[in-house]
């Protein structure tokens, strides 16, 4: 009884501690008098349109009125908008709605950047956090075509959201007569603002506390339980560590007679793998759509990545031994699993309001998407062994090189050769900004990608290796390619002029130097002037674009950045409305909605918490395999292992600045990593000739063919020799 009792006190207690942080989320405690108070979870949301009209143009119709006096509007409009922004009018609706001296918080307009310089003007006297109530928030947009203001409140309740939309038009009606009054215009040049209808409110979702309250238990719960998990199989977990690790031979060592690992072997799968590699790297893929009918999109991957599955599930079929693939699972298949079941839950759940909306294609294709991506990880971690590991990132980096190059000549001469010499084979469709300047004066820049921020991931991703490959080098000619290389990507990140070229990669060198200080800061010293030499030289000017974007008086006040965030605070209706679920996967189509910019917000709306969390334990999975591999006893190993860790740390970084999932190039190469992760935690396979299941039961398996033991890897009894058949993968 008191052993049982033992046992079962942390798991109490672990209960408790979840329904504590539960409560803690909906309601806020008070001790005098001791009590709960709700806390500003229920959002309710109002809209209101104000039109900018002239007198004499009773009927509200735009297109009554001459192209000069529309675009005039518009501008006016916009200004009225930036009105509703200024402090006073933030301070006079806070007066208004009784809260005091503090100010309502108000942002926009989102929509456009409307041909504005890069930075937005510094305000003379901002106002103090102290004194803005973020409970209460007015949101303000115009689309930079019609005079139209279009006005969005949240608040705790639909009344005051209602109050603060009526306050704000009446402020702006206020402020346009004293305007006038002061200097007085004719009488056809007089502005007059409509109110279009009365306002639209209502609550978001009434339950969306106790789907918070829900979650965060449900979250402690879960994260406890492994804690404790980890805690009573520890000494276990360790002891099979230790025999695993005796077990793992050393990449350095001469690989054993007979070995039939990448690129001297006779499997089909690793050549298969290695040209949709190159494909990633060189082939702009998603702007190639296939001449067939297919349900979904018929861009050049899915077909290919429909043959590499047929392939892998013949190989499992027919060989055995060490030529078959090798599905093991791993955590980290089982969150890519929860991922696109939550994901595919949701679209499930919110089917009918999908219909409605004329968003159903799009989900469904967006999960033929997702299910490529999980496929093709199932693919690769079953083939990839790690002696392969090493021979594939050299391939990767060797490939990330070629596209650097690429987006240097088209940065600097406006040619992408990617886009055209492919268009000279297949259908490729230009990106609608190809070869132009976008609103803040930067050059888009593409290579064989659909946007310039995936384009700067990409490259990024591979600046570990590249680095890795400069610090474990075994010769001075190997130490100076791979330099040139880690110039060669920066630089043609850099030639993208976004931020993330020099967010990600810092994040990168900051990573690796937390596990090899002495080894990756002594790099940075002796090679930093030569990499900004060579960065500037081969893209230049482009450097100090990207850095002036980056200073403190402008990180905050580039319009990249303030439309983004100002975006951000329109969307808390859409998070709270489907709080656990979302609204269905990839539903919140930016052409549509809002352009976010950050995969983590979308997912928020389109699959909720649940799915929000199941994508970070993907990075978390992937971090963790990597981590252990990291602290083990072979270099090469460990090496490639930290090399992997900080391109998985810099997507999870990178998912902040633009929607990941949405670009394909760069989650294959994630999964990809990922699997190189796990492929690296392995022996290397016994050398053996492939037979087929017919022959004899798989390596490693019990009676019914059922694995024995598969948390051990240490080889079993090696089975006797038999007849050498041609390997078919």
């Amino acid at each position: 009884m008191t052993g049982g009792w033992r046992r079962a006190r942390p798991l109490a207690a672990l209960v408790a501690l979840a329904a504590l942080v539960a409560l803690l989320v909906g309601y806020k405690p008070s001790l005098s008098p001791p009590a709960l108070h709700p806390r500003g979870v229920t959002l309710a949301s109002a809209h209101a349109q104000v039109l900018v009209d002239a007198s004499e143009s009773e009927v509200a119709s735009i297109q009554q009125v001459t192209e000069f006096r529309a675009i005039l509007a518009a501008q006016l409009a916009l200004n009225y908008a930036l009105y509703l922004q200024s402090d006073s009018a933030t301070a006079t609706l806070g007066r208004e709605l009784g809260l005091g001296d503090r100010r309502v918080a108000a942002s926009g307009p989102y929509t456009l950047l409307l041909n504005r310089t890069n930075y937005a003007p510094v305000r003379s006297a901002p106002p103090q956090p102290s004194t803005v109530d973020h409970s209460y928030r007015l949101l303000l947009d115009v689309d930079g075509a019609r005079p139209m203001i279009d006005l969005y409140a949240q608040t705790p309740s639909a009344r005051s959201a209602v109050a603060l939309v009526d306050g704000a038009r009446a402020l702006l009606a206020r402020y346009v007569a004293g305007q006038e009054g002061a200097h007085p215009p004719q009488r056809e040049a007089a502005v007059v603002l409509r109110a279009l209808g009365a306002p639209v409110a209502g609550v978001v979702d009434p339950q969306a506390r106790w789907q918070l309250m829900l979650f965060a238990f449900l979250l402690v719960l879960a994260v406890g339980a492994s804690l404790l998990w980890a805690r009573r199989w520890g000494r276990a977990r360790a002891h099979l560590d230790g025999l695993a690790t005796g077990a793992l031979d050393r990449l350095d060592d001469p690989p054993r007679e007979g070995a039939d690992d990448w690129p001297h072997t006779r499997r089909v799968l690793p050549w298969v793998l290695a040209g949709f590699v190159a494909m990633l790297f060189l082939v702009p893929f998603d702007a190639i759509s296939l001449p067939v009918h297919l349900p979904v999109n018929g861009t050049l991957d899915r077909p290919i990545v429909v043959a590499l599955a047929l392939l892998w599930l013949c190989s499992l079929a027919l060989l055995s031994g060490a030529a078959r693939p090798r599905l093991k699972l791993t955590p980290v298949h089982f969150m890519l699993m929860a991922f696109f079941a939550i994901a595919l839950l949701s679209a499930v759940v919110n089917a009918h309001a999908l219909a409605s909306m004329d968003e159903a294609s799009l989900v469904v294709k967006k999960l033929a998407l997702l299910l490529s991506y999980v496929v093709f990880f199932f693919i690769v971690a079953s083939v990839l062994r790690p002696r392969e590991v090493p021979r594939f990132a050299a391939l990767m980096v060797g490939l990330a090189v070629v596209v650097a190059l690429g987006t240097i000549v088209e940065y600097r001469l406006h040619y992408n050769p990617f886009y055209e010499l492919w268009g000279k084979i297949l259908p490729v469709t230009k990106p609608t900004g190809f070869d132009s300047i976008d609103s803040i004066g930067r050059l888009e820049v593409y290579g064989p990608t659909l946007q310039p921020l995936e384009l700067a991931a990409m490259l990024a991703m591979m600046l570990p290796f590249a680095i890795i490959g400069a610090l474990g080098a075994a010769t001075r000619r190997r130490r100076v390619l791979y330099v040139i290389a880690v110039a060669l990507l920066l630089a043609g990140g850099v030639a993208t002029a976004r931020k993330t070229s020099l967010v990600v990669p810092l994040a990168v060198v900051a990573i690796l130097a937390f596990y090899r200080p002495r080894k990756v800061l002594g790099l940075v010293a002796k090679l930093g002037v030569v990499l900004l030499v060579l960065i500037h030289l081969a893209s230049p000017a482009a450097l100090g674009s990207v850095i002036s974007q980056l200073e403190p008086g402008h990180v905050n006040t580039a319009l990249t950045t303030t439309d983004r965030t100002a975006r951000y605070d329109a969307v808390a209706p859409d998070i709270l409305r489907h709080p656990l679920l979302g609204r269905g996967y990839e539903s919140y189509d930016p052409q549509k909605y809002r352009i976010l910019d950050n995969e983590y917000l979308g997912l928020l709306i389109t699959v909720g918490l649940v799915g929000a969390a199941c994508y970070l334990g993907i990075f978390i999975a992937m971090l963790a395999a990597a981590h252990r591999t990291i602290r083990g006893p072979d270099p090469r190993r460990a090496s490639l292992a930290l090399a992997a860790f900080a391109t998985v740390a810099a997507i999870g970084i990178a998912s902040a600045l633009f929607d990941v999932l949405s670009f394909p190039h760069v989650p294959y190469l994630l999964l990809f990593v990922g699997a190189m992760i796990l492929a690296l935690r392995e022996p290397s396979p016994a050398t053996e000739p492939a037979r087929t299941l017919a022959a004899r039961p798989r390596e490693g398996a019990g009676p019914g063919g059922l694995d024995l033991d598969p948390l051990n890897p240490l080889p079993l009894e090696p089975p006797p020799v038999r007849e050498r058949e041609p390997a078919l993968v």
